[in-house]
């Protein structure tokens, strides 16, 4: 390897790049081969994740009945206590010059 070149491997995709060091420009770039996976493995896989994405939306779907049911609790909590006897007007800025 030259003085004016850097070889680097990338730490997640392990990926070994050859870098010019005035430039920063990639010379070269070799690629870890991947491992090609079977189909049945990919279908377990997407099972696996539906089964995670069903009961995660069944989660956050009885969160927002519950939520839901405790905003309209306090809203008929917050409606009692408002006072039902006065009958005037607000105030406005400009009323009281």
């Amino acid at each position: 390897m030259s003085k004016n070149k850097l070889e680097v491997v990338c730490p997640c995709c392990e990926t070994r790049l050859q870098v010019d060091k005035k430039t920063g420009e990639v010379l070269w770039k070799e690629e870890k081969a991947k491992e090609v996976q079977s189909l049945s493995d990919i279908l377990k896989g997407y099972e696996h994740h539906k089964k995670e994405s069903e009961g995660e939306f069944l989660k956050q779907s009885s969160l927002q009945k519950d939520r839901a049911r405790l905003l309209n609790e306090k809203f008929k909590e917050a409606q009692k206590n408002v006072d039902k006897t006065s009958t005037d007007k607000p105030l406005r800025d400009f009323d009281l010059d």
